[in-house]
């Protein structure tokens, strides 16, 4: 086995550039270029090394782990036997995002090194019906900026240009105009000359949007999946804004079909960033070849079968996430309710684990009629039906869907018998369809919109 790191400050050993306190932006962005040329088995053996200290910190000085008792179990064994690390490691408990949120003053170390002082507070959109808490650091603050900023160097973003946004920002909401920027803000405006900036809510119609959209026009617009596809339906194939070159997509799973449609009749790209809000980015898209890239220096990723086994690349499985770096509320094996399929290894050289797609929450999966599970796709095509102007799908029975609808005015009878005939393609089996007109359909805390949910009950 390697050598481990030797800690460069007190429970910090890997990356060396994220571990040299304090965090500096420069080093880091250095560090993440060399960092992208490691091989697997470094980038093992360096997480390894830093997921021993993290556990050592949780067994010492976080309540709910001290109390436990396993990590110190496993802390015996390990420093017994390193190599073993992969079979311990598999042992430890998973933490449900239920215990997060009502074990949470338990899962906050009592005090920290002065180094990741101060503290801030994460909220979660409670996306999945459980909205929780997270403590961060300024070495997680650091560290997910320094993130941010390669993101932008990956795609070769232009820092000049004009970026638009489209999210949850409670200074823009009820502004119908949005609020125009110097600058893109922190943390790329902080260290570059970058050019303007505009945000708007978004909770506005989509026709206040477009006006927006026009009005600013972007180079690159940052938003949810759900809106540019409202935006794209609403401009139609030859109503591309002038200067769009680039949609940044957070938040919500990206449907293959819509992608391939904006690119072949807008001739803008898509990118998109898998993160949440309590770990940062989880992985980021290559511009060479679109393979999400997992953050290895960031985060360690696993994604297991029904049996906690890891996938191997084609498979799906539940993501399960360690943050290498918090000390402050440590989710040593978090379940963060995903579910994704492994890729294989991308073609552009870098060796850190890549996943081929998200597929969202596990209650976004459909139910057939006979019993198969699915992750349902393309529910954009339901804005064929002209008067339908926003659509939520839920599945209440087997055999039975029901589309909720904010309609411009009341359906026809055919488009009636449209509409839950789309239904029933875009799902693939013939479901009973119940179309409910209502006046809005609410987004998340944070902007997600999920136009699939699942009333059945889940598995275990």
């Amino acid at each position: 086995m390697a050598r481990p790191f030797p800690p460069l400050s007190p429970f910090l050993s890997w990356p060396p550039f994220f571990a040299k306190l304090p965090v500096s932006m420069a080093d880091a962005l250095r560090g993440l270029e060399r960092s992208g040329r490691w091989s697997a088995d470094e980038i093992a053996t360096g997480q390894r090394s830093q997921l021993m200290l993290l556990i050592e910190w949780a067994a010492q000085n976080v309540p709910y782990y001290r109390a436990q008792g396993t990590l110190h179990a496993t802390l015996k064994i390990l420093r017994g036997s390193p190599d073993r690390f992969d079979d311990e490691w598999s042992r430890l408990p998973l933490l449900p995002k239920a215990t997060l949120r009502s074990d949470s003053p338990q899962l906050t170390a009592a005090s920290l090194p002065n180094g990741h002082l101060p503290l801030g507070t994460i909220r979660t959109s409670g996306s999945t019906g459980i909205p929780v808490a997270v403590q961060t650091t300024k070495v997680t603050r650091a560290v997910w900026n320094a993130l941010a900023v390669l993101e932008h160097l990956w795609q070769q973003r232009d820092f000049g240009k004009r970026q638009g946004v489209i999210r949850s920002f409670k200074p823009a909401e009820g502004n119908a105009v949005g609020i125009d920027n110097p600058d893109w803000g922190p943390p790329a405006g902080a260290i570059f000359r970058t050019g303007p900036s505009s945000v708007i809510h978004v909770s506005q119609p989509v026709e206040v949007l477009v006006a927006w959209l026009r009005r600013f026009d972007p180079h690159y617009l940052l938003t949810y999946p759900a809106v540019a596809a409202a935006i794209f339906e609403a401009l139609g194939p030859a109503g591309k804004p002038p200067a769009l070159e680039e949609m940044r997509l957070i938040s919500e799973p990206v449907d293959a079909e819509f992608e391939a449609r904006v690119m072949s009749d807008w001739g803008v790209r898509i990118t998109d960033i898998y993160s949440t809000n309590e770990n940062g980015k989880i992985a980021m898209r290559c511009r060479e070849h679109g393979s999400l890239h997992v953050q290895s220096e960031a985060i360690f990723v696993e994604i297991l079968d029904d049996t906690g086994k890891r996938c191997a690349p084609g498979e799906m499985g539940q993501v399960v996430l360690t943050s290498l770096h918090n000390l402050a509320t440590p989710l040593i094996r978090y379940q963060i309710g995903d579910n994704a399929i492994v890729g294989a290894p991308c073609a552009c050289g870098r060796s850190s684990l890549v996943i081929a797609k998200v597929l969202g929450r596990v209650r976004n999966m459909a139910t057939s009629p006979d019993g198969r599970r699915f992750y349902p796709i393309s529910l954009y095509r339901i804005r064929a039906v002209p008067a339908i102007r926003q659509a939520q799908w839920i599945q209440t029975a087997r055999d039975a869907v029901e589309l909720r609808a904010v309609l411009d005015r009341p359906l026809t009878e055919p488009e009636t018998e449209l509409a839950k005939q789309t239904v029933c393609d875009t799902l693939g089996h013939p479901y009973c369809v119940s179309i409910v007109p209502v006046e809005a359909i609410a987004r998340g805390p944070t902007g997600k919109f999920e136009e699939f949910i699942s009333l059945l009950e889940q598995p275990p």
